[in-house]
């Protein structure tokens, strides 16, 4: 092995180092939650040189352009060793400045510590949360089962490649990102609910999960129940290439793949209309539950409301650009003004988007429209005479509410999958979560009150 080659190599085995290291650096929401909900003091770079990540970087970057410097000039033997030892010090504490600025331990090198084991007395639930719609779907199922020890997580993946796409910030956007994951527990917190961060600190008896687009592996052998949100993607070019080639990952399909990947042991969903969908993308008939879903299981509560105003077109507008999905927003901006005709104009923009930007477009073709950025959508959605929606889920409370709805779904497949309303999703979702449990555990007194299926007359 020539010096250029041994380098080389040098640089291949510390960036690998360096990417197990990045990747089990402390989340930055372990911070935020034990804190007061302020960002960390910037670390200084003694901070870093003790860490095994600095050293795997520096070494890369030596390994790297000192294997460069004597490709272009093979005599250099002395001078190009000490120069690739000084630039990769140099790149190695650049790089080590902008990571501490999350803090001083921003670049330590975490091990997952085992988990405490399933106590012997009542069962313990893991609850995944999400977006704010899923964590509130995740609350009101806990609150129909309080013979269980439940607690809470923001969406996680512990996979190498999620873990490092998180700290880069590629899925910022995402629920697996960062900024969401706050908000996520901000709402636990502020909700008073015992929160197992990436569910670290125990093994539990059951998941209840708000999606399976990615399934941590440390939960790949506790039973699941999954919960769907609400609307889903119509199967496109990516469905088709994930089902027949595997090349595109899953969460990268957007919605239309949820549901498929079997790592759950019964699936709730909103309507028989969404049960008839799963058994024909091949799901078993007796992992599918009409249970309904909570949030979108009584939309006529909503009528009774504090929103000030009524008779307007309403334009409930989703989060497609920011999550790499299909959109074109000038050509749905056209189709708004047709359908408005004058009439007033109020959009409510969905809380992941980018609301400087939306406005912006928003206002550059209809300069009187009122813009929410926040506020009860579904309020706005009762008070409103017509709503038009892209691939929200809102299209379903305008269809139960009885508006006149324009949406890229056609209205005829929103009646067939238009979830069940009789206010009890939360409660029929809870005693299937009994059955799962009573199949895998039956500690005694505490699955007394509940049965292992959701008998189809409770959910008419």
């Amino acid at each position: 092995m020539n010096v250029v080659t041994s380098h080389l190599a040098l640089a291949v085995l510390a960036t690998l180092v360096a990417v197990l290291c990045f990747a089990h650096t402390p989340d930055s929401e372990r911070g935020y939650l034990e804190g007061d909900g302020r960002p960390a003091a910037p670390g200084r770079l003694h901070h870093a040189v003790t860490t095994i990540l600095f050293w795997a970087m520096a070494s890369a970057a030596y390994g790297a352009i000192a294997a460069g410097l004597l490709a272009i000039s093979p005599e250099a033997t002395a001078v190009a060793p000490l120069a690739a030892l000084a630039l990769g010090l140099f790149l190695a504490g650049a790089v080590s400045v902008r990571l501490l600025r999350a803090g001083p331990d921003a670049m330590r090198t975490v091990i997952r510590p085992a988990p405490a084991p399933t106590p012997r007395g009542r069962a313990r639930v893991l609850f995944i949360c999400g977006s704010p719609n899923q964590t509130t779907q995740m609350h009101a199922i806990s609150r129909q089962m309080p013979e269980v020890e439940a607690f809470f997580t923001p969406y996680f993946g512990d996979q190498l490649h999620v873990r490092v796409a998180k700290r880069v910030g590629w899925l910022d956007t995402a629920i697996l990102g960062s900024r969401r994951r706050r908000i996520c527990l901000d709402y636990l917190e502020a909700n008073g609910l015992a929160v197992d961060l990436d569910a670290e600190a125990n093994a539990y008896d059951l998941v209840v999960s708000c999606n399976d687009q990615v399934i941590p592996r440390c939960l790949a052998y506790t039973p699941m129940v999954l919960v769907q949100e609400g609307i889903q993607d119509p199967p496109n070019w990516k469905t088709l290439v994930w089902r027949w080639t595997r090349l595109i990952p899953r969460p990268l399909t957007g919605t239309s793949t949820f549901g498929l990947s079997g790592a759950y042991e019964k699936i709730c969903v909103a309507s028989p209309g969404y049960r008839d969908n799963y058994l024909n993308s091949g799901v078993a008939t007796e992992r599918v539950e009409v249970t309904g879903i909570p949030n979108f299981d009584d939309f006529e509560r909503f009528r009774e409301n504090a929103f000030p105003h009524k008779g307007y077109v309403l334009v409930c507008t989703t989060d497609a650009r920011e999550t790499m999905a299909e959109g074109d927003r000038h050509t749905f901006l056209d189709k708004v003004v047709a359908i408005t005709a004058g009439r007033p104009l109020f959009f409510k923009l969905h809380p992941n988007e980018d609301f400087a930007r939306a406005t912006s477009e928003i206002h550059a073709l209809m300069p009187e429209a009122k813009v929410f950025t926040s506020g009860s959508a579904e309020e706005m959605v009762a008070n409103c005479d017509v709503l038009i929606t892209e691939w929200s889920s809102l299209t379903f409370a305008g269809a139960a509410l009885g508006k006149e709805v324009h949406s890229h779904h056609p209205m005829e497949e929103i009646q067939r999958l238009l979830p069940l309303q009789h206010g009890r999703a939360a409660e029929n979702i809870a005693r299937v979560c009994r059955g799962v449990l009573g199949a895998h555990r039956l500690p005694r007194g505490v699955l007394e009150s509940g049965t292992s299926e959701a008998a189809e007359d409770s959910l008419a």
